[in-house]
């Protein structure tokens, strides 16, 4: 039975969205950089070697996600959840009882695939099929749930390595997500089911969603996906780089630990407040019309790093990486409903989010080895700035939303 929307909001995809976004947090990149000391010491790795290795985990999960991605099509909410839930637990404790790199390996590579692929793919989308009106808005809930794991979680787990070690924090990850998560979500899904979103595109002619269906490899070639691509790929990228070797970087600034861990709560903070006004500016405006200026926060907080002293440095950059994330993170997932529509949004979504993942598992590498080979943060900002600055205005102009043109393929 399809569940009728009010024009008021959609408050149980909404509270679904935001806590899926939240369990998402144990796969995605903040919360491994935090044990990258760890995981260096304990398996005598470099900064070069672990993005190696987890690079090597996030691409493999990023190939997947460009087949998994659809299964929010096809299986209902609750189930999808559940089975993402219960893989993430398992992910986690394979990095809790790991003996060496090789063995590490397996748990990054699911928890990147549930964790940063299909937690937050799943909020993404029950986000974006219930919400009939302001969708925006509900798509920026999603942001926060990013946002309160990113604020909560660095201050929490470096308050536990204090009393633990970080294979307990593990293993009390994992135990979290079965004992809590697992319920929670099974709940919070019941109520949202069919896809109402699809049923008023239907009705309404001028939608995109009238649109041919698509096939997963002609995503690959389409002009408007391919130039949004350009822009919405760039800071996972960029974010996921600065902050898996976010120790090598606080070394050369001579920032501290709990310095770092503040400053995590000043990006959370900055995603918020960005993700908030992003929403409200999606439905007054249009993503395609952010798609000009979401890069600019990022590019001068990185650029800061080689401008100013260290400290001040370490804010103006997580604030400006804040604010690009928060903008981003709506529009990467309002686009998608403004240029295809909702029918096959969990198919083309996937695709982006495997692109995604596949590209953040480039960053770390180049990053990384630029670092090996003393590369300055100053020539890494302006690198940033100039993509920035350029690119967005050269490829925006051209983006148009997918039309009926020919039959329906599959």
């Amino acid at each position: 039975m399809t569940q009728t929307l009010k024009p008021s909001g959609i408050p149980p995809a909404g509270r679904f969205a935001l806590t899926a976004a939240l369990f998402s947090s144990i796969g995605q990149t903040f919360f491994i950089g935090l044990f990258g000391a760890d995981f260096r010491a304990e398996f005598g790795l470099s900064d070069a070697g672990f993005g190696a290795l987890y690079s090597m985990a996030t691409l493999a999960s990023g190939i997947s996600m460009f087949w998994l991605g659809s299964l929010a099509d096809h299986l209902s909410l609750k189930r999808a959840v559940a089975g993402v839930l219960f893989l993430l637990a398992f992910g986690a404790w394979l990095v809790s009882s790991a003996s060496s790199a090789w063995m590490l390996l397996p748990g990054l590579f699911l928890i990147r695939l549930t964790g940063q692929g299909l937690m937050g793919h799943l909020g993404v989308v029950a986000a974006g099929r219930y919400a009939l009106h302001r969708r925006g808005r509900a798509v920026a809930m999603v942001s926060y749930g990013f946002i309160l794991g990113e604020a909560c979680l660095p201050p929490l787990v470096a308050l536990a390595l204090d009393q633990y070690d970080w294979r307990s924090v593990w293993l009390g990850a994992s135990a979290v997500m079965v004992l809590v998560g697992l319920p929670l979500l099974a709940w919070l899904a019941a109520p949202l089911t069919g896809n109402p979103a699809a049923e008023a595109e239907d009705r309404t002619e001028s939608d995109p969603a009238g649109a041919p269906l698509l096939r997963r490899q002609r995503m690959l070639t389409h002009g408007a996906f391919v130039r949004v691509l350009l822009v919405v790929l760039v800071p996972p990228v960029l974010i996921t780089a600065m902050f898996l070797h976010q120790g090598a970087i606080a070394q050369r600034q001579g920032w501290t630990l709990i310095e770092v861990g503040r400053a995590f709560v000043l990006f959370a903070a900055a995603q918020g407040l960005a993700a908030f006004l992003a929403g409200r500016l999606v439905d007054r405006f249009s993503a395609r019309v952010l798609l000009y200026v979401q890069l600019l926060p990022a590019a001068a907080g990185v650029l800061s790093l080689g401008l100013l002293e260290a400290q001040p440095s370490l804010w103006v950059m997580f604030c400006g990486l804040g604010v690009t994330a928060g903008f981003n993170s709506v529009i990467s997932a309002a686009i998608w409903v403004e240029l295809f529509g909702t029918r096959q949004l969990g198919m083309i979504r996937g695709v982006y989010a495997a692109l995604m993942v596949v590209s953040t598992a480039l960053g770390p590498i180049v990053l990384g080895g630029l670092l090996d080979l003393g590369t300055s943060l100053m020539t890494v900002g302006l690198a940033v700035t100039v993509y920035a600055l350029v690119v967005p205005a050269a490829v925006v102009p051209a983006i148009v939303p997918h039309r009926r043109s020919g039959p329906l393929s599959r």
